[in-house]
């Protein structure tokens, strides 16, 4: 059976729950194919891209890569690559504002109708991202692609505001057209029906993790002391809704306060010029550590290594919201407890006290207090780390959800 993957960028390494999912979809004997806006990063010699030949199962609407040029040259790019098929009723239909809106502006459909000179059947397509279902609705409208339509929700899709207001006339025509809204959380669910979305369109499925990638390692040191430092680790694209903000302020009030810790932040983003400059400006250079972007066995050696992982998400001033950040899901099985804020669905992987802690949004003082008493020693974090280990595996298994997804498309 084919399944179709449509998606804005490809390989976006970012988001690896993609690549992933189509590997998994891979290894359960469907033969995947890959349908992207745009070419993201080039696959790095034997990463899983390379290896499992995924380049050769896309196609690209458009050549470039869009994260590397400025919005006007990639339009300027796509008018290029459309202007010479403007002759064919197909790429001129594909253009029409009123029926398709956002999408025939950006010129992704014409672009598509240039480049799919025949349908492509699918058993099943799988569009990541509510704006990439509403370009996969359009797709079939238009007679490029065939199959039932199953759109996964993340996040930003239904919290910010931006794409809230311009996707407003389509996402209903999305929820009327497509077999099924695959909403990541349960909060989510929620704000699909609120929308308006029929409740027996919308099904959870959540993405999970690989437990063999990151095993559980038992805790031989689980009662910290006063004299030795908390070893704080955090993962993240460093952007406002992850919250590091807080979290580094969170860590100079317990220095303040003389709890000793020791703060790791590794990842890279728009904001790391911003968190630099706090580091320095707070003398915090002994206890906060920018690492920036790091490879994936960087990572695994500085989870052996964590007390504790903080993530502190919030809602950014544009509405962004998370999911449930996969960055929680990979330290909660390796055995490293969490400590995060009641945010979308973070209570939903999170119980406050038994697998971790959350904290109100933007509450830095709040976050002190907690790292404090984890570094007294008022937890037993053994206990801790064995039930957030044990929620991994009973619902964010990855390999268990596969299974289930591809049950649901077969």
């Amino acid at each position: 059976m084919q399944v179709l993957f449509v998606l804005p960028e490809f390989p976006k390494y970012s988001e690896t729950f993609v690549i992933d999912q189509i590997v998994g979809l891979l290894d359960r004997g469907f033969d995947v194919r890959i349908l992207a806006v745009s070419r993201g990063g080039t696959p790095s010699p034997g990463d899983i891209v390379e290896r499992r030949g995924l380049m050769e199962r896309a196609t690209f609407i458009f050549n470039h890569s869009a994260a590397t040029v400025p919005g006007w040259q990639r339009l300027l790019d796509r008018v290029k690559q459309v202007a010479p098929a403007l002759g064919q009723a197909h790429v001129r239909r594909a253009l029409s504002i009123r029926r398709y809106g956002h999408v025939a502006r950006s010129l992704t459909l014409a672009g598509a109708a240039r480049k799919l000179t025949q349908p492509v059947k699918a058993g099943a397509i799988i569009a990541h991202f509510g704006p990439t279902g509403v370009l996969a609705v359009h797709l079939r409208a238009l007679g490029l692609i065939e199959g039932p339509l199953y759109t996964i929700f993340h996040g930003y899709d239904l919290s910010q505001y931006s794409v809230l207001t311009r996707h407003a006339t389509d996402y209903p025509k999305l929820f009327a057209a497509g077999e099924r809204m695959l909403p990541i959380s349960t909060r989510w669910q929620h704000k699909l029906e609120a929308m308006g979305c029929a409740p027996e369109k919308i099904q959870v499925h959540r993405m999970g993790v690989d437990l063999d990638s990151f095993p559980f390692r038992q805790r031989t040191q689980d009662t910290l002391s006063p004299e030795r430092t908390l070893r704080v680790l955090c993962v993240a694209r460093l952007v406002e809704k992850k919250g590091v903000r807080y979290l580094c302020e969170a860590v100079a009030h317990a220095t303040e306060r003389g709890v000793p810790i020791d703060l790791e932040i590794i990842g890279d983003g728009p904001l790391q010029g911003d968190l630099a400059a706090f580091v320095d400006q707070r003398g915090m250079s002994a206890h906060i550590h920018l690492r920036g972007r790091r490879d994936k066995p960087f990572v695994q050696a500085a989870l052996r290594s964590a007390d504790v992982f903080a993530l502190p998400s919030v809602t950014a001033a544009d509405g962004d919201q998370e999911g449930i950040p996969v960055s929680l899901m990979e330290a909660m099985a390796a055995g490293v407890p969490c400590l995060s804020t009641l945010h979308s669905g973070i209570p939903e992987l999170i119980d406050d006290g038994r697998t971790g802690w959350l904290v109100p949004e933007r509450d830095a003082d709040a976050l002190a207090e907690k790292l404090g008493a984890i570094q007294r020693g008022d937890y037993d974090l053994a206990h801790v780390a064995r039930s957030a280990r044990d929620t991994i595996e009973a619902r964010f298994n990855q390999h268990r959800l596969y299974d289930q997804l591809a049950a649901q498309l077969a």
